[in-house]
């Protein structure tokens, strides 16, 4: 899981309006396939890593930072195509929140025969994937100040409402699911004044 976690993480910031989930295929002491999400969202991290294994992935076991997804978007579920590969065994970091998916991921894994296991490395994986949390249970991207832009889906100086919460669910329509407010910035301001900062990384100074 450790692999999955590391993958997952090298993705934040490139990958909306879907979470960066990292995905590693293990099989007879060897990883034969790893993915991670594609920027943009599309291919999910089993998909990617299941086209590097290919016929081998059959018997394997898949770590996954996230509950494979059971619904049918642009493409069909994540859990059918692990099902679909001859996946033996799947190890699911943490739930999805998404009600398309919460719990029915694994679930459909289990009735084809699967051997599932949740909650490894739980916690590490629900800090990682917090701002689609953030976003999927609340309308609104996790809101960090930061003078770093790295691992961001975006960054902003200015909101476009005088509302921030309004401007703040406006970038939650577009699946941002991790917005940097830059220090000092006006709409950093208007967040704090607002009581909507989640993270401020350590060092940078905040008016009161």
């Amino acid at each position: 899981m450790d692999a999955a976690l590391a993958l997952a993480r090298s993705g934040l910031g490139t990958t909306a309006p879907n979470p960066s989930v990292g995905c590693v295929l293990y099989k007879n002491g060897e990883i034969i396939g790893t993915g991670v999400t594609v920027p943009g969202g599309r291919p999910h991290a089993e998909r990617v890593a299941l086209d590097l294994a290919g016929k081998a992935a059959r018997g394997a076991t898949a770590y996954v930072t996230l509950e494979p997804c059971a619904h049918y978007g642009q493409t069909p579920p994540c859990a059918d195509a692990l099902i679909d590969a001859g996946i033996a065994r799947v190890v699911i970091a943490c739930f999805d929140p998404d009600a398309r998916t919460a719990g029915q991921g694994a679930g459909r894994l289990r009735a084809a025969g699967l051997i599932v296991e949740t909650g490894v490395r739980q916690a590490d994986a629900e800090a990682l994937h917090a701002g689609f949390f953030h976003l999927i249970k609340r309308g609104w991207p996790l809101i960090a100040i930061d003078d770093n832009p790295v691992s961001y889906d975006a960054s902003v100086e200015t909101l476009e409402e005088a509302d921030v919460l309004s401007a703040l669910r406006a970038f939650g329509e577009k699946g941002v699911t991790r917005l940097r407010l830059v220090p000092g910035s006006p709409a950093a301001i208007a967040a704090i004044a607002a009581g909507l900062v989640d993270v401020t990384v350590p060092g940078i100074n905040t008016p009161r």
